[in-house]
């Protein structure tokens, strides 16, 4: 979905969403403990430069990231190593993270690789099983650490015994550099300098390329691992000019795990409490959580944005509904949790029922709604045909809508920043020549706010060919989300994407026009084009645009039956904003007869997607009983579901309901609180009544207002229910925040 421009059916104002984890503090608890070898004095061969200086300087990176242990041990015989490894395996039995880094030489025989020990001979391809350790006892080692076990290898130098080694068996291949792994283990990574079947380099330096970014970068605080050593390899390919490329092989779990213990308070400077789309951090960590029933984040939560009254009023309700529930035994958490996601096309929000509750009943069921959000199997979704489940889970978190066949892929606003980050990175890994890929880390990180990363990733891919990257580039110009505004740059991208076909920076050109946003010129006609290219190659939300063209009779004539045919269209593509509009057309028999009952059924589609509109217009429903029987409780419900997910008209519908007791016990304080949060959310509607038709609520709703407003030091009058002068300008400091 393009951000920023779906123009809604009515003007309720809605609250947008973006996403940042609530981490808890026990992720940063555990032990870490590292085993360093560097082996540089070989006895019967070329001696080596760096690894004693790599050793040191990877050495000082572990001891400032707070390792509790750091072994460091220097040209070890293979018995010596052999040892060193086994009391390492004891060391990180119980750990959470076990690192072994090696810099020295290696070397692969019959798709093994092997560690040389500073006193092989080697005289024959036979004495390599006896003289050398193979990459599986190295693996042995780190079997204990339960969530990152990580085997980093500065030892893709050229082997050094392959011209003289006598070749007993023909059969028997030795290779440059070393070999590409698939690693079994689970919560298994293996760091290679340099990319299989290739060799390292020195430098000229104290240190070899590889050690010093990673010495920058793998404990970089608040930075996953994953990313980390995306990191490493962007800087060494840069640095040797192409020359080394470093591989990562492996996986791990959803979990972000970060090496650096001390610094762990991932925040954004207070001048970007709100990001260039609107998004509040707030709003943000709220998308992330608001699905899950969870004391502890809900907790968390409150702690970190208590300063803001919206959401932590909804943090503050859901925790009480959820003590109420587990306090009276009515339901467990997953269960209560299962309830709002059991209809579900949010891949992010199942993600994190499954990692949050994973010996839940309805597991299976979340991970059969997972499958089928990810692209269909069969599907080639990597130019360089490579399939793995870490691109899966990066398209299944960050995907661009419609950017292969029957995928419908992830709006921008509903992206899961940490989890896509950490799926994307490790596809990255894995495949960092797909350039979708690096376009979707880089909307990972544009959605999770760390521009300057998104923009170099966004760069990459870009100048690799791939134009969903470069119109996402444009987007950042449009809107000056790291620099400057400039538009016409913006536009210029656009029109070089849409020239080359793609959809996306086709109807992004298109919404320049449609909105004569910037100072370009306001021009339907051309809007229309290019809309229109885009919905002719199934991009679902140039084809809702069309039908908000026909429907309103802008750039194409004025014509109902076409404008419910494409948004028909749109909708069974995916398109929510489509969604909701058949049902705004259905209720208001706009090219149909009018049906409440079919109204209804599309905006459930819409809000079984996450659409606060169409969950709030499924409330109003059952508030004023349209096409379904009066039922406030129902409402309520809804309504409650609406404002989770930013709704600011459902915010001010809820306080009528509190306000007279409909549908619940009547609570003049929680109704005041539902329209103080709707006021500040941006409902134009509940502020004018407040203002203009204060007798539409009751007297002790007028009480606990001004209460209210004197707790957030808005109003100093008496507490009389008197929406006088000095009432109505604290209404006022309440709407524009102060």
């Amino acid at each position: 979905m393009i951000r920023g421009f779906i123009r809604r059916a009515a003007s309720f104002a809605v609250l947008s969403v973006s996403v940042v984890v609530v981490m808890g503090t026990d992720a940063f608890a555990a032990k870490r403990v590292a085993l360093l070898i560097g082996n540089e004095k070989y006895q019967a061969t070329s001696q080596l430069n760096n690894p004693s200086n790599d050793v040191s300087l990877m050495k000082t990176s572990f001891e400032e990231a707070g390792f509790d242990s750091v072994t460091t041990i220097f040209d070890v015989s293979r018995q010596d190593m052999v040892k060193a490894l086994r009391d390492f395996e004891d060391a990180a039995t119980g750990a959470e993270v076990a690192i072994v880094y090696y810099s020295g030489h290696g070397m692969e025989m019959n798709g093994t690789n092997y560690l040389l020990p500073v006193d092989v001979r080697l005289k024959t391809d036979k004495d390599v099983e006896d003289e050398a350790i193979p990459l599986d006892r190295v693996q042995r080692s780190l079997e204990g650490a339960s969530k990152l076990k990580l085997i980093i290898l500065d030892a893709c130098r050229n082997n050094p015994f392959e011209q003289s080694m006598t070749r007993s068996i023909s059969t028997r291949a030795v290779s440059r550099g070393l070999a590409r792994v698939e690693p079994e283990g689970a919560d298994l990574l293996i760091a290679f300098a340099s990319k299989a079947g290739t060799v390292a380099l020195d430098g000229e330096g104290r240190n070899s390329p590889f050690a010093t970014a990673l010495s920058r970068y793998l404990t970089e605080p608040g930075v996953d691992v994953r990313i980390a050593l995306g990191k490493v390899r962007d800087q060494v390919v840069a640095e040797t000019n192409r020359g080394q490329e470093p591989f990562v092989y492996g996986s791990l779990g959803g979990a972000q795990i970060f090496l650096n213990i001390k610094e762990v308070n991932i925040t954004i400077n207070e001048d970007q409490q709100v990001a260039p789309n609107g998004q509040s951090e707030a709003a943000a960590d709220w998308q992330n959580i608001r699905d899950l029933a969870d004391a502890d984040l809900l907790n968390l939560f409150i702690e970190k944005h208590g300063s803001d009254p919206v959401y932590r009023m909804l943090a503050e309700k859901k925790l009480k509904l959820l003590n109420e529930a587990t306090a009276g035994a009515t339901a467990s958490p997953d269960e209560i949790a299962w309830e709002a996601l059991k209809q579900s096309t949010d891949g992010a929000a199942l993600t994190r029922f499954v990692e949050r509750y994973p010996d839940s009943k309805h597991r299976a069921e979340a991970e059969q709604q997972i499958a089928a959000l990810e692209p269909r199997k069969g599907i080639n979704i990597s130019p360089t045909g490579k399939d793995t489940q870490a691109s899966r889970d990066c398209y299944l978190l960050a995907g661009e809508p419609q950017s292969m066949p029957g995928f419908q892929g992830v709006n921008f606003l509903k992206i899961d920043a940490e989890r896509a980050m950490v799926a994307c990175a490790q596809a990255v890994n894995e495949n960092p020549d797909d350039m979708m890929l690096v376009n979707l880390l880089g909307r990972a990180q544009d959605a999770g706010r760390m521009y300057a990363d998104a923009r170099q990733n966004y760069q990459k891919a870009a100048d690799g060919g791939n134009m969903y990257a470069l119109t996402n580039l444009a987007w950042f110009s449009i809107y000056g989300t790291d620099g400057a505004v400039d538009v016409e740059k913006g536009r210029s991208m656009f029109e070089r994407a849409a020239g080359a076909g793609n959809a996306y920076g086709q109807a992004s050109l298109g919404f320049l026009y449609r909105e004569g946003y910037g100072g370009i010129a306001q021009d339907y006609a051309e809007s229309v084009k290019w809309y229109q290219r885009s919905a002719d190659q199934g991009y679902a939300n140039a084809m809702a645009t069309i039908g908000w063209f026909y429907r309103e009779g802008l750039g194409l004539p004025q014509d109902y039956a076409q404008s419910l045919a494409w948004y028909t269209k749109a909708a069974e593509a995916g398109d929510v904003s489509a969604m909701s509009s058949l049902g705004w057309a259905y209720q208001n028999g706009l090219g149909i007869t009018q049906d409440y009952k079919q109204a209804k059924v599309w905006y459930e589609r819409a809000a079984n997607v996450g659409d606060a509109y169409s969950m709030a217009l499924l409330g109003w429903f059952y508030d004023v009983g349209n096409g379904v029987e009066q039922d406030y409780a129902e409402a309520r419900r809804w309504y409650e579901a609406a404002s989770n997910a930013g709704s600011a008209y459902a915010m001010g519908n809820l306080s009528r309901l509190y306000d007279f007791g409909l549908g619940t016990q009547s609570d003049p304080k929680e109704a005041a609180r539902w329209a103080a949060a709707s006021v500040e959310g941006g409902d134009q509607g509940k502020y004018d009544e407040l203002r203009g038709q204060p007798n539409n609520f009751t007297a002790n709703f007028r009480r606990e207002m001004q209460a209210l407003l004197k707790e957030r030091g808005y109003y100093t009058g008496p507490i009389d229910g008197d929406f006088g002068a000095s009432t109505l300008n604290a209404i006022d400091r309440l709407k524009n925040k102060g």
